[in-house]
């Protein structure tokens, strides 16, 4: 195989990963993100912050916080937020973002990965 295939056939398959690790990585700062996206980088996974906070969004819907405090109910996706309905019937909406490279809700980073 010839250098300049096998460059290409690697670039293609960079790009390839590249695209399938996180598109929500690709948005420059003040970017909404879609629906599609937050789905992508939340929805079944458990998301935790620097402090050890978890946020837990299952697959069917429902909605877990564990650190200062713990609460749960359920959560609904939009476009570049989720809306948490707590137990209690409150409802808040949390803006998702991505900066630099790293998720935020609202105004503290998380790391998300797939709940086990």
């Amino acid at each position: 195989m010839n250098s300049a295939r096998f460059a290409a056939i690697l670039v293609g398959c960079s790009l390839t990963i590249a695209t399938s690790v996180g598109r929500t990585q690709a948005h420059p700062a003040g970017t909404a993100l879609s629906a599609g996206e937050v789905a992508l980088a939340i929805k079944g996974k458990i998301c935790t912050t620097k402090t050890g906070a978890k946020f837990s969004f299952s697959i069917d819907g429902k909605y877990i916080y564990d650190g200062l405090w713990q609460s749960s109910g359920s959560y609904a996706i939009d476009r570049d937020s989720i809306t948490v309905t707590f137990a209690s019937g409150l409802r808040r909406a949390f803006t998702i973002s991505v900066r630099e490279g790293i998720l935020y809700m609202e105004q503290t980073a998380i790391s998300c990965a797939e709940e086990t």
